[in-house]
């Protein structure tokens, strides 16, 4: 809209040229005509006639309506000048030199479209006016003195110098602009180039690895990438596709989040992944990607965080938060998880499960002749044996010293096909504990030497399902049954049946 107004606002000078001439000319006109005035129609109606043109488009200036006025000028001056050429001599009229200069005016005015249609008008009313006077159509002709052919002449020669004028002025003052705008389009490059510069100076010198890549082809990594993937030189690496540089897990993930960006849908700015390096190992990383023109094309810029260190610590404080150190099985806190969700899982679909809970007898004798780094080592043995006894959805955990707990969870609907189940699973694993354990030791003298140690393992077993009793009950009553199993002789399994009231005192119903 600002640029049209400034359009105008630069028409403005030559429209009231060419309007002052048409207020001016009829007046001069008229009084160079003198006496001739009445000798034709023409010369009482030409004049009036564009004076008032000229008025109405002094008005629609004055009111902002420049375009209006300019087409009512262009198209008035016209149908004037060729009804006077009419009655005043035809092709030899004074008026006919008034068509190459309102040609001209039109398309420095109203655009190079409106002056071919002026053109094309003016070469028609040429040819209409020619025929009409050989087929002697025309009316008897007015022969204007002198003077006015002078006049005509005069007003012409002035418009025709005043349009060069602004013509030239129009131009110097473009190619003024064009060299404005050369230097600021050349400053601005030079600005850009110099962003560009620092940008890579940026990236290249960034602890951050980052690559960018086209539909999964490397086209550019720094050397913080370089080092990441523990690439040779920036040529091998920029060699692999996206996908090599990607743990298989992960490529589908990362694929669809790659197609995302390259649709510009909303994903969350970064994500966890694993990556590989060159030699096949694995790394943990924070990947931010974003999409960007490199090289005048689209493509993806990748940011990449190194943090296979921090989920190494994270996998640390998680193994010494909720697994036993020695035998890396879940402890006392992750067990009374579990626990509570096999209770919750019971109580939304049924079903029975089991709780086990074990001692290994003979145990201390170990520990007191040979030193708490074989009695360490059975219980690591002890430990595998137990993981073999059990499915992988089981939870073995290691309750504190040498004793440990099985929970088994979805053993069925049936209470008496649970219970079978679970004393067929408990046998086993009292059969397997009972095998003898060879440890291998070392003497002082650094020899080494092995002992075969026996150590059977005594059961608790608890049948329950939805119960609401708290879980350390259900690890009380476990533990009941396997003290049963001990009192009896050891290398037993107890079945915890309830309680009894009998004597006054609840005790525990054992079979």
């Amino acid at each position: 809209m600002n640029d049209e107004l400034n359009a105008q606002q630069t028409l403005l000078p030559v429209l009231r040229y060419m309007v002052a001439a048409l207020l001016l000319g009829p007046i001069i006109t008229v009084l160079a005509l003198g006496p001739a005035l009445t000798d034709s129609p023409v010369n009482l109606i030409g004049p009036p006639a564009i004076f008032v043109l000229g008025l109405a488009a002094w008005y629609l200036i004055s009111v902002q309506k420049i375009n209006a006025a300019i087409q009512l000028s262009m198209t008035g001056i016209w149908v004037s000048i060729t009804g006077i050429a009419i009655f005043s001599g035809g092709l030899r009229s004074p008026v006919m030199v008034v068509y190459p200069v309102l040609i001209l005016m039109t398309g420095w005015l109203d655009g190079a479209r409106s002056a071919k249609w002026m053109a094309l008008l003016s070469v028609a009313s040429s040819l209409g006016l020619w025929s009409a006077e050989h087929l002697h159509y025309l009316p008897g002709q007015f022969a204007p003195p002198t003077v006015v052919y002078a006049i005509h002449q005069v007003i012409i020669v002035l418009l025709s110098a005043v349009l060069i004028v602004f013509v030239v002025r129009s131009f110097g003052l473009r190619f003024d602009q064009l060299r404005e705008t050369k230097n600021t389009l050349k400053s601005q490059a030079l600005a850009l180039q110099q962003s560009q510069d620092r940008y890579r100076t940026l990236i290249e010198w960034s602890p951050e690895a980052m690559l960018v890549h086209r539909l999964g082809t490397l086209i550019y990594a720094n050397p913080a990438a370089i080092k990441l993937f523990s690439a040779p030189d920036a040529a091998a690496l920029l060699a692999k596709k996206t996908t090599d540089l990607i743990h298989p897990d992960e490529r589908a993930a990362q694929t669809a989040r790659m197609k995302s960006i390259i649709n510009q849908e909303v994903i969350p700015p970064a994500t966890e992944s694993r990556f590989l390096r060159f030699d096949g190992t694995v790394i943990d990383v924070q990947v931010q990607g974003t999409a960007i023109d490199f090289d005048g094309e689209p493509a993806i810029h990748v940011s990449i965080h190194d943090i296979t260190e921090r989920k190494k610590l994270e996998r640390d404080i998680r193994q010494l938060a909720f697994y036993d150190d020695l035998t890396h099985l879940p402890n006392r806190r992750l067990l009374d998880d579990r626990l509570r969700q096999v209770l919750s899982s019971s109580k939304r679909h049924g079903g029975f499960n089991a709780l086990m809970f074990l001692d290994l007898d003979n145990f201390k004798a170990l520990n007191d002749r040979h030193g708490h780094a074989l009695g360490d080592a059975l219980l690591v043995d002890a430990a595998t044996r137990l993981k073999k006894c059990v499915r992988e959805m089981d939870t073995v955990a290691r309750f504190g010293g040498d004793e440990f707990v099985v929970l088994i969870p979805e053993l069925g609907n049936m209470q008496t096909d649970a219970t079978a189940t679970a004393m067929g699973i408990a046998e086993k694993i009292r059969a397997t504990l009972s095998e003898p354990y060879v440890l291998e030791a070392t003497h002082v003298d650094g020899a080494g030497f092995s002992v075969t140690h026996q150590c059977t393992a005594s059961l608790g077993v608890l049948i329950f399902s939805d119960d609401a009793s708290p879980v350390d009950d259900l690890l009380k009553w476990a533990d009941a049954a396997m003290y049963q199993a001990k009192d009896e002789g050891r290398n037993r399994i107890r079945l915890f049946m309830g309680f009894s009231n009998s004597t006054g005192v609840r005790s525990a119903i054992l079979a």
